[in-house]
């Protein structure tokens, strides 16, 4: 294999993207263009800065088409036009191919822009940490910018985590290949198992908390509060149901001031003024406007909602006791809206709309942590404490749910059981973080594992493809496979 050019991504001269011309070679010999020789690039505080913004650059191209996948998985989206290739109705029949060439392949391009944007962040970690701190204007911007790199790689391992390897199984040697040196040679590497994967993550992350950035200002950038919340969520994935609730509580305890729940729902989605940027509740968000907008991959020409999905979130219901609790009010209807192919996410910009200037990709949001909380701390004690039911509702009151007692949008009462919040949070999540990272179709297979795959709660009770639990997670791409010459192993059923 050739070797790799040491290259680092530079948003000021690049926008990287693979495009299916360039898909011609295993991910390891990929030499992008546009780029800047990283061994001599990185040589002051400037320089760093601008290394950085690449390494956003890398976070938020590719990889952004990869939000949808866990979207069909769960049955959420359909294909709006043929446009966008062979693989989402794959992933919609629970039955995701793994194609032998590299051009149009989703699976390949979207592993390799991950990486992409790991390696960018260990040539910043690499070369800032040559650099003395009197090179920076400022006493902690040294650590604060080794921080976001640190924060980014681990992000983008968690991602690479939860699609291609067994996450939910601790235990399991199908972990992801963690890499934590820039990329020099095309030399392969053996996957690391999911233990060791999620031991590097809330390594990367902890420097982050340690060093990193405060809000409010750097929602835009990893910052302390927003790693926080990810090791929260890090958590809950492991299973580790007492640090997922302690970490996630601590943030909820201190919230106010620079972060707190928005105070209405849809001010999160107005994408009409930059003012969603400076929303309370987001931890951290990846932003486009006019002059830098985010892939449109996401929706539009590729997949747009399935409407029997969406019926079913905001005419659903449960019952509690004596009361009917509907499942929503106008979250779901507030954030869509018919489209030429389909039914449109407006958390996302859609590429025929008119007028839309600013857009978010929400990777954290504090209502996320709130859920986090309220399953964690339930699944830690198998119980429903009085903490847990305040956060789960508080995300109903926000939403404008009533405390009547009745039925209709109500809050859940005290007398629900613990089996009965579990599936309450579930759905909760369904409806207030719906079209933007995919959650719902994770926690069906949380929510499974935990029972016991085939057992008790089961993916395939809602979606009724989904019989298969080697396919709850994608493929390795036969060509890193065959680059590796075996080294890198393949998930089981896709040998």
């Amino acid at each position: 294999m050739k070797k790799i050019t040491k290259y680092i991504s530079f948003l000021s001269v690049a926008i990287l993207s693979l495009t299916s011309c360039e898909l011609t070679t295993p991910i390891d010999d990929i030499e992008l263009a546009y780029q800047l020789n990283a061994e001599t690039a990185i040589n002051n505080e400037a320089s760093a800065k601008l290394a950085l913004a690449g390494a956003y650059s890398s976070l938020k191209e590719e990889p952004s088409f990869m939000l949808l996948i866990p979207e069909a998985l769960s049955g959420a989206i359909l294909p709006g036009t043929s446009f966008y290739r062979e693989e989402i109705p794959s992933w919609i029949a629970n039955q995701p191919l793994n194609k032998e060439d590299a051009g149009d392949n989703l699976t390949f391009t979207g592993m390799a822009a991950l990486y992409r944007a790991i390696n960018d962040a260990n040539w910043i970690i690499e070369k800032v940490a040559d650099l003395s701190e009197g090179s920076f204007s400022s006493p902690t911007g040294k650590a604060e910018t080794m921080a976001q790199a640190y924060g980014i790689r681990a992000l983008a391992h968690f991602y690479l985590l939860r699609y291609y390897g067994q996450w939910y199984d601790t235990s399991s040697e199908y972990g992801i290949t963690l890499r934590l040196e820039p990329i020099r040679s095309g030399e392969a590497f053996p996957r690391n198992t999911v233990a060791e994967t999620y031991a590097q993550i809330h390594e990367d992350l902890d420097y982050v908390i340690a060093n990193g950035l405060d809000l409010p200002d750097n929602r835009g950038y990893m910052n302390k509060i927003a790693a926080r919340a990810l090791k929260a969520k890090v958590y809950l994935y492991q299973g580790d149901y007492g640090m997922a609730a302690s970490t996630a509580k601590a943030i909820i305890d201190e919230a106010g001031g620079s972060f707190y729940l928005s105070p209405t729902y849809a001010a999160m989605f107005d994408n009409t003024t930059s003012d969603m940027y400076d929303n309370p509740e987001i931890l951290f968000g990846l932003r486009g406007d006019l002059q830098a907008p985010l892939p449109n991959t996401r929706w539009g020409f590729a997949v747009g909602y399935n409407d029997a999905y969406l019926a079913e979130l905001m005419s659903g219901s449960m019952t509690i006791g004596s009361q009917t609790i509907d499942y929503d009010s106008n979250r779901i209807a507030s954030t869509t809206t018919p489209g030429f192919f389909g039914t449109n996410n407006l958390k996302y910009t859609n590429v025929f709309s008119v007028g839309e200037e600013y857009d978010l990709i929400y990777h954290s949001r504090l209502s996320e942590v709130y859920l986090i909380y309220a399953e964690a701390d339930a699944r830690n004690t198998m119980s429903v404490s009085s903490d847990a039911l305040a956060a789960l509702n508080a995300i109903r009151l926000r939403a404008g749910a009533t405390t009547t007692g009745g039925d209709g949008f109500e809050t859940y009462p005290a007398t629900i059981t613990y089996e009965e919040f579990l599936e309450a949070v579930r759905i909760e999540k369904m409806v207030e973080l719906s079209g933007e990272l995919g959650e719902s179709w994770f926690d069906l297979v949380r929510y499974d594992w935990e029972d016991g795959f085939g057992t008790g709660f089961q993916v395939s009770d809602h979606k009724p493809s989904a019989t298969n639990p080697d396919k709850f997670i994608l493929p390795y791409p036969i060509l890193t496979v065959r680059a590796g010459g075996g080294i890198e192993v393949q998930n089981p059923s896709y040998e």
